[in-house]
C-alpha cells in the first residue's frame, strides 16, 4: 500500500514539474514573439558615405542611422534592430553590405535574425545646404531587393553660412529622413 501511494506521489510530482516546465517554455516563447503590430524585424545598417559627401562628419553618419531607426521604428511598420549591435555586426563588411550584392547584406540580417536589411549610400552631402542618399531594403529570406531609390533633400530655409552639422541636421537631414521613413512605411 505504501508503494503505491509512493508512485501516486512520484507520478503527481512528475506531472507537477511537466506543467511547470510546460508553463516556462511556453512563457518563453510568448516572451520572445513580437507583439501584434510591432512590425517586420528589421536592421539599419550605417550608410557608406560616396566622394560627393566628404564632408560629412562621422557623428552625422552615425545619426543619419540611429534617427533613421527610431523613425521606422516610430511607424510600428517595423522592430528595428539596436542600432548599437548593427554597428558592431557590419562594421568589418559595411562597404560589402552596402554594395551592389545583396549577399553580405543577406549575411548579416541572417546574423541578426532580421527578416530585412535596409542598406545605403550618401552620395550627396553639402554643407551648403543639400543631401542625397541612396538605399535600398534586402528580404533576408530571398536576396531580393524590395524596394530602392533615391531621395535629395534641399535646405529647408536658407543656410548661415557656416554650414555647421546642427545647421544641416535640421535643415536637410530631418526633412530627407521624413521623406525616406514615409517612403519606406508606403511599401510595408
Amino acid at each position: 500500500m505504501m508503494r503505491r501511494e509512493n508512485m501516486r506521489e512520484k507520478t503527481m510530482k512528475n506531472i507537477f514539474t511537466a506543467l511547470i516546465v510546460g508553463l516556462v517554455v511556453t512563457g518563453a516563447a510568448l516572451a520572445q514573439a513580437p507583439a501584434s503590430g510591432q512590425g517586420v524585424k528589421t536592421a539599419v545598417v550605417e550608410f557608406s558615405v560616396g566622394p560627393n559627401a566628404a564632408g560629412m562628419t562621422e557623428q552625422a553618419k552615425f545619426g543619419l542611422q540611429a534617427q533613421l531607426s527610431a523613425r521606422l521604428n516610430n511607424t510600428r511598420k517595423f522592430d528595428v534592430y539596436d542600432t548599437r549591435h548593427t554597428r558592431r555586426a557590419s562594421q568589418a563588411d559595411l562597404t560589402a553590405i552596402n554594395g551592389a550584392s545583396t549577399s553580405a547584406a543577406v549575411r548579416l540580417g541572417k546574423q541578426l535574425a532580421a527578416a530585412y536589411v535596409l542598406t545605403g549610400n550618401v552620395v550627396d552631402y553639402n554643407t551648403s545646404g543639400s543631401a542625397a542618399v541612396k538605399f535600398r531594403i534586402v528580404e533576408v529570406a530571398t536576396g531580393k531587393v524590395k524596394h530602392s531609390g533615391e531621395i535629395s533633400q534641399q535646405a529647408v530655409t536658407k543656410m548661415t553660412g557656416n554650414g555647421s552639422a546642427a545647421e544641416m541636421q535640421a535643415k536637410v537631414i530631418k526633412p530627407l529622413l521624413d521623406k525616406l521613413t514615409e517612403e519606406l512605411q508606403a511599401e510595408f
